[in-house]
């Protein structure tokens, strides 16, 4: 293989041809300039050597004319071939030919091109030529060659010039270009122009006024090449000298030098995006302003849901009283009439199973109406000071027994919980439900995870599930009632509308958070209990013999008065009725005899039951009081506290037993007795 010295005032350049020559296995040789290129010929004699043309100093063509003129006759017999970016002048290619120079390739060409360049030189062998030093006609012709290149430089110098002096003018963007100690040698108008400063204040160092120190600094740092990034992005805030405010972006990037690489300072580009800045702001309100319109009109909708599940319930809860009432006293009539034996005993069983079977319905229907007055949080609820943790240790049987076998459940519960006020009983049933539909969102088994932690003055309880997870489509209307993506007749689609009417009810929020393929988070959130003295405790309930005293009943709705009045009276109570509070206060005014108790409805036309209590409790002082409703409104407040304190709650629709222990205990707990 042959020796090749390799001239080129671009390293990058050298490494690329060394490489290219390595590969075929030639000895390569590096030279910096003619003059090193000169040097090195005549320590190495080189069997061929490949220069570039246009280099500072000795450039290609009198680096030939001096190594045909070397008295050295190896060095002046070596093959020269120029590797260069450009055709030679029509003027420097006869002083080529002239000096021997065996073949012209550009750098554009396929490289192999080179390599058969070198190859033929080869070849040939040494260049036998007689070029006499000193030859004026060369001189004369390389100045020509040398000067008519340095001619379309500077034409293409002053093109260029021309080409970004125009493109700065006209550019909507602030321009600067700066050397590497950040001086800025060039500003153009419009840079004046966002600025609202003289050219002459930000020219040099000036322009870094405009920025925070840390900002100068990292922008210096950048310049000087500090740190590995080669560019620096900067949202900055100035204040014209008429009081107007304008957002700025500043981009200032390296600039290196398109021959060795080095670094050469930079450019600085400043635009004025005050009014980008403003639309996106707007935009952003704006879209803040729908999203909270659409979260006001879905609390809306939500809302009217509410109200009307809860008075339909309501409604609903006095005719299914009536029924179940009507119903418990016909058993009762068939099981008196078997025991006096005039019912026969077949003809008894067979209207008892079939009264049976209404009982059942009933109380499916009694559970779906708890369900729907839970989500419009208008359940009769009796809060307590709970522990969650204590909760869900307690319930955590029940609650594995709802996920299944392939469903693992994991408490993780924070030990420094605080207390909550809420309904133990209702609290259970909504983190039952949301454990039972993570459970069923993982068909093929997963993990349902209950953490429980103390955030702030609330408690949290997460019920994290690994399953299908949710679509957006869905996750919308996943509190809804009656709505459900499971297969119809397999539920009612109340249980996330239950769960969230429940933790609403007590103070709190229920949210979800869910993705397709990703599972399901929900979230309960409940105020922590503020310590205070503990309640009294509850009156006794427990069912005594009535003594024969007189009740006032007033139930605007007829069955159910009816049906109430002869449980009553059945129990051994003297019962007066009234189908509206005026009526009551009118019995109660002129029954001649002692009213020991007033066992009224809540929620009627004109006078409430609330308002009758109190006229009726001012009249007769140590008048018991029991309030039947369904409807939890009039009753409980929003922190699920009872706005008649002391006085007794039945919920709707009850039983004889639930019906008789109430009025018992009510009495029982009256200070006359």
């Amino acid at each position: 293989m042959a020796t090749v010295m390799v001239v080129d005032d671009v390293a990058a350049n050298r490494d690329i041809v060394r490489m290219l020559l390595g590969f075929r296995g030639h000895d390569v040789i590096e030279a910096r300039d003619g003059a090193d290129a000169l040097r090195l010929a005549h320590v190495h004699h080189p069997d061929v050597v490949v220069s570039d043309v246009l280099m500072p100093g000795i450039d290609g063509l009198e680096l030939v004319h001096r190594l045909r003129s070397d008295p050295d006759p190896q060095a002046a017999q070596a093959p020269v071939i120029f590797y260069t970016a450009n055709y030679l002048e029509p003027e420097t290619r006869p002083i080529a030919e002239a000096c021997g120079v065996s073949q012209v390739v550009l750098r554009s060409q396929d490289p192999h091109t080179l390599l058969e360049a070198i190859d033929t030189a080869l070849a040939q062998g040494p260049v036998l030529l007689d070029v006499p030093a000193g030859d004026d006609d060369f001189a004369q012709a390389h100045l020509h060659a040398v000067n008519a290149k340095l001619i379309e430089k500077v034409r293409a110098l002053h093109d260029t010039e021309r080409r970004f002096e125009a493109m700065a003018v006209a550019s909507p963007v602030g321009i600067g270009i700066l050397d590497v100690h950040g001086n800025a040698d060039y500003i153009n108008e419009r840079f004046t122009e966002i600025l609202q400063l003289p050219q002459e204040n930000l020219l040099g160092h000036g322009w870094l006024d405009i920025l925070e120190p840390a900002a100068q600094d990292a922008a210096l740092d950048l310049l000087h090449g500090a740190g590995d990034t080669a560019e620096l992005r900067l949202d900055h805030r100035i204040t014209w000298p008429d009081g107007t405010t304008r957002r700025l972006r500043l981009h200032l990037r390296q600039i290196h030098d398109d021959e060795d690489g080095r670094l050469a300072g930079g450019v600085l580009m400043v635009d004025d995006v005050t009014d980008l800045v403003s639309a996106e702001e707007r935009l952003r309100e704006e879209t803040q302003r729908r999203q909270e319109d659409a979260r006001h009109r879905d609390a809306e909708r939500l809302d009217s849901l509410r109200r009307m599940a809860g008075g339909t319930a309501h409604d609903f809860n006095n005719i299914l009283g009536a029924i179940l009432g009507y119903t418990n006293l016909a058993i009762e009539t068939i099981n008196d009439g078997q025991e006096d034996g005039t019912l026969p005993a077949e003809t008894a069983e067979s209207l008892l199973g079939d009264l049976q079977h209404v009982l059942k319905g009933g109380e499916r229907a009694k559970g779906l109406t708890q369900q729907l007055l839970a989500f419009g949080r208008r359940e009769i609820i009796q809060p307590a000071a709970i522990n969650l943790n204590t909760l869900l240790r307690d319930a955590a049987p029940s609650l594995r027994a709802a996920t299944g076998d392939d469903v693992e459940l994991v408490l993780d519960l924070d030990p420094a919980l605080p207390d909550v006020k809420a309904d133990p009983a209702q609290i259970t049933r909504a983190l039952h439900s949301l454990v039972s539909n993570g459970a069923e969102a993982m068909p093929d088994g997963g993990t349902v995870t209950v953490t429980t932690a103390a955030q702030d003055e609330n408690v949290t309880v997460r019920i994290t599930d690994t399953g299908t997870g949710m679509p957006q489509a869905v996750l919308d209307r996943a509190f809804e009632p009656f709505f459900s993506t499971k297969p119809a007749g397999s539920t009612a689609g109340l249980g996330l509308s239950t769960a969230h009417g429940i933790i609403s009810q007590a103070g709190g929020q229920l949210t979800l958070r869910s993705r397709e393929g990703h599972g399901t988070t929900a979230t309960v959130t409940l105020p922590a209990l503020v310590t205070e003295a503990p309640p009294p405790p509850p009156a006794d309930r427990t069912e005594e013999p009535a003594g024969g005293e007189t009740l006032l009943l007033v139930d605007d709705e007829e069955a159910v008065l009816q049906v109430t009045a002869r449980i009553l009276s059945g129990a051994g109570y003297q019962v007066l009725t009234a189908g509206d509070a005026g009526e009551a206060l009118r019995i109660l005014e002129q029954h001649p005899g002692h009213v020991s108790a007033l066992v009224t409805d809540v929620v009627m036309p004109g006078m409430n039951g609330r308002q009758l209590a109190k006229v009726a409790s001012m009249r007769q002082p140590g008048l018991s009081i029991v309030f039947v409703s369904g409807f939890a409104e009039s009753l409980i407040d929003e922190k699920g506290n009872n706005l008649e304190p002391g006085s007794t709650i039945l919920a709707k629709p009850f039983d004889r037993d639930a019906l008789v222990s109430t009025v018992r205990g009510a009495l029982n707990a009256a200070p006359h007795r």
